[in-house]
């Protein structure tokens, strides 16, 4: 059964690739800015010309294409692992059955229909390719929201740097600082198309690419089980279970069903199981065979931490809550590191130390939210590749 901590390593993995490309982007933009602070309006026209004909984005896009190159071959063992250990699970059902249980790596049939599904996950990585879905979004002169690819943010963000130059009204710095500001808050996003009834949206990058990589998974999961459920004649499913579960999935999480109970089960649910941002699996059984994975006591502990509740500055949270407070914390944190690191390219040390200040403020309260909610804290999840800590002006 796929182990919650691998699940989520696997996640990390990615998220972390492009995390890692959101700060190269940003300090390439952060030193742009720099570049013009204290030119004349001749030369800051003739810097600008050079730079929106030179290789600074397609080094960028080139980058860009690299790691979605790994990313694309990485897929294949990511979702190996995850159909073997879906195997792996069912291996006891056979044996019952007295069907020949096969493993993964000499299963031939069951190892090209992952590899269909990877290469579908994997074919989603190409939009990231496309340069025209790889931007900011940034407002308008009128204060609306729009997105702006990559080369356009970068030719925009010259032109506004050229502009203020050749003004000479107000400090430069300060002038730059709302655009900073915003292409931090941004981050780099991936424009979706529309779709079906929705609308196009965008999404960071790297929260893009993992949830990418998650849908991978539940469909390897999905797809086995399905296939082993057939070849078995399995008439029940059992449920993965994690820690601080949602309270909607609480009741149900680690069980056997009949796969007639289940279904009516799910269908009831206004989050079904293996869907949005659930983090559970499904494996077919066949019921009687063997216990769920997972005791009655075990099961009874995940669910009364998951409903136990915590109070923290006047409100009251489930654990469950208070672990989508942790992530909003870490979000906030990460977002203050970019803020920090685009200005200290741009050589703004003012909003420097600011972010600096306010990473303090959201570090110390993540760990005191944290402790008073019993909660683990996660470094990892607040590194920023590029971030370095000032302590002095």
């Amino acid at each position: 059964m796929q182990n919650e901590n691998k699940t989520n390593a696997l996640l990390e993995k990615y998220f972390n690739r492009f995390n890692r490309y959101n700060t190269k982007v940003l300090e390439e933009l952060g030193s742009v800015i720099k570049k013009f602070e204290g030119l004349t309006e001749e030369q800051a026209h003739a810097l600008g010309q050079s730079l929106k004909y030179g290789r600074n984005v397609d080094d960028l896009v080139d980058e860009l294409e690299r790691i979605t190159k790994m990313s694309e071959e990485d897929i294949y063992d990511v979702l190996d692992e995850v159909a073997k250990d879906n195997l792996e699970f069912s291996e006891v059902y056979y044996e019952a059955q007295n069907i020949r249980y096969v493993p993964y790596e000499d299963n031939e049939r069951l190892i090209n229909y992952v590899h269909s599904l990877a290469k579908e996950t994997a074919d989603k990585f190409s939009n990231l390719s496309n340069t025209n879905a790889i931007g900011f979004v940034l407002k308008d002169q009128n204060g609306n929201k729009i997105f702006k690819n990559l080369r356009e943010t970068y030719v925009d963000l010259i032109d506004e740097a050229i502009f203020n130059v050749s003004t000479g009204t107000v400090d430069y710095q300060s002038a730059m600082k709302s655009v900073l500001m915003q292409l931090a808050d941004s981050g780099v996003k991936i424009h979706e198309e529309k779709v079906g009834y929705k609308s196009g949206y965008n999404r960071r990058i790297d929260s893009s690419v993992r949830q990418n990589v998650l849908t991978g998974m539940r469909q390897v999961n999905i797809g086995i089980q399905e296939r082993i459920g057939n070849e078995l004649g399995a008439d029940g499913v059992e449920l993965s279970a994690h820690s601080f579960c949602a309270n909607d999935h609480i009741g149900i999480q680690g069980r056997q069903f009949s796969k007639k109970e289940f279904e009516k089960i799910n269908n009831r649910l206004e989050r079904p199981i293996g869907k949005y941002n659930c983090h559970h699996f499904i494996f077919s059984i066949i019921l009687g065979v063997n216990l769920p994975s997972h005791s009655p006591e075990y099961l009874k502990q995940l669910n009364d931490e998951s409903r136990a509740t915590v109070e923290y500055e006047g409100k009251t949270y489930t654990k469950y809550e208070a672990t989508q407070v942790q992530r909003k914390l870490e979000t906030e944190i990460r977002k203050q590191k970019d803020k920090q690191i685009i200005f200290k390219e741009a050589g703004n040390k003012d909003e420097v130390f600011k972010a600096q200040e306010q990473i303090s403020i959201l570090t110390d309260k993540y760990n005191d939210f944290s402790k008073v909610a019993g909660l683990r804290t996660y470094k990892e999840r607040l590194e920023v590749v590029g971030y370095r800590k000032l302590t002095k002006r």
